[in-house]
């Protein structure tokens, strides 16, 4: 149907509708302005953005022609209206708050499709069509929240307020494409406004979790899994040791590494992240662990008894731990066998384990990355 063939009450219906929102968005828009003590001049811009910012966005990005709220003077006249208004009259309370919703979600249903309409008119594409609907019902709060120096509700963990435009546009669409743009144009607002008020009265919030992001996630988990079908295969190395002993040293490693995470963690790191990490430098440390058995190791000697434990510990995860020492350093041979009680010498001391497991990620991390 041709927006020339609508329905004359629909058409009607639409214009009271549309005058009667500016007016209250005006008066919404003032009220907001005395909330933070502005001044008369104040009230006047608020209440104009708040009531015509959605249209004027619409009118300039369809850019034919005057922008609406300039060429027809009723539209300013009531906006500045409903800031006189809500100058002289103060609103508050709960039954303010809760006219002030269902206003907001009325208005906000019928400029989406009206905003759809327009643009429809003007043989815009289809998504398009859907934004032009979703700056006209939501546009002027944008707007108003940014001049107040306040995050834009629309731009989550608030009541939902695109969505419900989102699906107000479709509807219109979908209904213009069977020609049935009236019928459209009466039910898409009826289903935003219900979806605005769903979000009010109970409770409905778009999520905002910064965290979330399950690409990255589901990666994680995959090279988790990956490793521990590999850890399957390696059964050799670990019948040299008694099962008790093996299973302790999992363990404290195990221990100092889930400090380490929640150390990450408090510092900023995302916990997914850490934890795959963290288990990918077990599994390589387990395997350094067991290939211990029937080794010599060569290690650089040291006054120093803990040091030495540390810098003596023979897993050597990049490969070139002890390439950096000169040739007068004095070094000695240290074999499997040993090297697996100094290791259990470590690990029964928490704050040792500790700095075995940061100096060890160091050298993990800087193999990873070359």
């Amino acid at each position: 149907m041709n927006v020339a063939e609508m329905d004359p009450l629909i058409e009607s219906l639409y214009r009271w509708s549309d005058v009667s929102g500016v007016l209250l968005m005006g008066i919404i828009g003032g009220t907001i302005a005395r909330q933070r003590g502005y001044d008369i001049v104040g009230f006047f811009f608020i209440a104009m953005f708040s009531a015509l910012g959605g249209g004027m966005i619409r009118d300039v990005l369809i850019n034919r022609g005057t922008v609406a709220a300039m060429s027809e003077p009723e539209y300013l006249l009531l906006a500045f209206a409903g800031a006189l208004i809500a100058r002289f009259v103060y609103f508050k309370g709960k039954t303010w708050d809760h006219f002030q919703t269902h206003g907001d979600a009325i208005v906000s249903g019928l400029w989406a499709a009206t905003g759809t309409v327009k643009a429809l008119t003007y043989g815009l594409p289809i998504i398009p069509c859907v934004m032009m609907g979703v700056f006209t019902a939501t546009g002027g709060s944008m707007i108003r929240d940014i001049v107040t120096q306040r995050v834009p509700a629309v731009f989550g963990g608030n009541q939902p307020a695109v969505i419900p435009a989102v699906a107000c546009a479709v509807i219109v669409l979908i209904a213009d494409e069977f020609n049935m743009l009236a019928s459209g144009m009466l039910l898409g607002p009826v289903v935003s406004i219900v979806l605005t008020l769903l979000g009010y009265w109970a409770g409905w919030r778009v999520a905002a979790r910064p965290d979330w992001a399950p690409v990255n996630d589901t990666a994680a988990q995959v090279a988790v899994l990956a490793k521990k079908a590999e850890r399957k295969g390696r059964a050799v190395g670990r019948r040299v040791e008694p099962k008790k002993l093996r299973s302790w040293r999992h363990k404290q490693m195990e221990k100092a590494l889930q400090r380490r995470i929640e150390a990450e963690v408090r510092a900023g790191k995302r916990r997914a992240e850490a934890v795959a990490d963290a288990g990918e430098f077990l599994e390589e440390f387990n395997a350094e662990v067991e290939a211990m058995a029937a080794e010599t190791v060569v290690v650089p000697a040291t006054d120093n008894e803990d040091a030495g434990l540390l810098d003596g510990i023979g897993v050597d995860l990049s490969g070139d731990s002890y390439s950096g020492y000169t040739d007068g350093q004095e070094i000695e041979e240290v074999s499997g066998e040993e090297h697996r009680k100094m290791l259990d010498v470590i690990l029964a001391d928490e704050k040792l384990t500790d700095e075995l497991v940061e100096r060890l990620m160091k050298r993990y991390e800087e193999k990873n990355s070359g």
